[in-house]
């Protein structure tokens, strides 16, 4: 029994809970009809817009609660769909919009549903109304908000407890790189995890080609006897323009990490994008045609887009040189790296650091904007090296990541041939295929050399 309910388990039978709940939950639970399979995305009106401080006085008396089919199961299921708010999804089922908010608000703001999420509602056989209301926070955490003996309701968070066992998951990109992980089986946020394994060494965004091909050993989560999701790749064999990489996932003596067949470090001090995943609209050229000027001009850099808003990391290690506005370049950060290299960002919608500033690789330094000589969104960004303006995408970079101690190598060797088995085994046949199309590369304005 979950321990929330628990206090009302004496009761749920008893004639006195029956006359507490009709007081307390007026109204009856009802099913789901619901459209469901909507995007992920933050409420942008109703409920979300009104409830700074209190509940909107509209919703202190629910709408009459909807005739519903009954459901065999004690659990109600409501996808939380594109425009829904929490006003008008709890009502309906019987409970009380301002209670339930409260009691959750200091664990998460139910007024900023999210499109997608999948509500959890539970009634007790007999009663005249649901006792538990659960909504998933993230994979690992669940909200539980429960009906007390004395009618009050009680919040808390509870971590999922995963059972954890070894998956496999391969696929052959021959359309686009999105569809044919998302046919194996992948998750956006796996997709994005993938892409971090290799993020040294493979810039996801522009160098994908036809053909690519990933076989992986994946933790897989299971709880109640179903696959939730997908955890860590454990090792990933990735092929690409006819290279080959790989990566296993050991925990060394700085806790878990990737390296390759040799035990080295998969860790470099360069990431190859400064934004976990995007797309290249234009790529770096001494000549690329300008649509308005009708001449060709330098395009010393590469533009990813993105939304506005999304985040900007450094790519390595810095010391910030410049932080503000500079001409057509907007918003712009200038990060000066160890040894002869510099990186840029221009077109930030913000800036999250400071002239001077020390910055480590992968920390947060901006987000997309559109500020400067910009036709949307998009982040330009640069690479200096030796005070020449390169190629970021295909710039050789150093490595420097960390050995595997000797007194750990022959558990690191064990750990290796028992994945590197598991992958040879795998059968790719069956994987989806999909192809990766080459971007056609978007008309954006020349901008002056930033200072060096």
């Amino acid at each position: 029994m979950h321990p929330l309910m628990r206090p009302l388990a004496t009761f749920a039978f008893g004639a006195s809970v029956a006359l507490l709940l009709i007081a307390v939950l007026p109204k009856s639970p009802g099913g789901d009809d619901d459209t469901g399979n909507a995007l992920i995305a933050a409420q942008e009106d109703g409920f979300a817009e009104g409830i700074a401080e209190e509940i909107p006085a509209d919703l202190a008396e629910p709408p009459p609660a909807e005739d519903l089919e009954p459901e065999s199961s004690e659990w109600h299921e409501h996808t939380v769909g594109s425009g829904e708010v929490l006003g008008k999804i709890l009502p309906r089922y019987g409970l009380p919009t301002q209670e339930i908010w409260e009691a959750a608000k200091p664990f998460v703001d139910l007024s900023k549903l999210r499109a997608g999420k999948v509500l959890r509602i539970h009634t007790v056989p007999g009663a005249t109304a649901p006792d538990v209301l659960e909504y998933p926070i993230d994979a690992d955490q669940t909200l539980v908000v429960a009906l007390q003996a004395d009618g009050s309701w009680k919040a808390e968070v509870e971590k999922i407890e995963y059972e954890r066992r070894e998956g496999t998951r391969s696929f052959t990109v021959n359309r686009s790189l999105w569809e044919a992980a998302v046919g194996a089986g992948l998750r956006p946020s796996d997709i994005v995890a993938l892409a971090d394994v290799f993020r040294y060494d493979i810039d996801f965004n522009s160098e994908i080609r036809r053909g690519a091909k990933a076989t992986m050993v994946v933790e897989e989560l299971w709880t109640e006897g179903r696959l939730a999701g997908l955890g860590a790749p454990l090792a990933v064999r990735f092929e690409n323009s006819g290279k080959e990489y790989l990566a296993i996932r050991f925990e060394g003596p700085d806790g878990p990490r990737y390296y390759d067949a040799k035990g080295q470090s998969r860790k470099g001090p360069f990431l190859r994008s400064p934004l976990k995943f995007s797309r290249v609209t234009s790529g770096f050229s001494r000549n690329r045609y300008h649509p308005i000027l009708k001449r060709g001009r330098p395009h010393n850099g590469v533009d990813f887009g993105a939304p506005e808003g999304t985040p900007v990391y450094a790519v390595g290690d810095a010391t910030v040189s410049w932080a503000g506005p500079n001409s057509g370049h907007g918003r712009f950060v200038k990060l000066d790296h160890a040894g002869p290299y510099d990186s840029s960002y221009s077109h930030l919608s913000r800036i999250s650091v400071q002239k001077g500033q020390k910055v480590r690789q992968g920390q947060l330094i901006g987000y997309v904007g559109s500020t400067g000589l910009a036709t949307g969104p998009h982040l330009h960004y640069q690479f200096w090296s030796n005070g020449k303006l390169v190629n970021p995408l295909t710039v050789p970079l150093p490595r420097g990541g960390d050995p595997i101690p000797d007194s750990m190598r022959a558990a690191f060797e064990a750990h290796k041939e028992s994945l590197l088995a598991r992958l040879d085994r795998l059968i790719s046949d069956d994987a989806l295929v999909a192809e990766v199309e080459p971007e056609v590369p978007a008309a954006e304005p020349t901008l002056p050399e930033p200072p060096r």
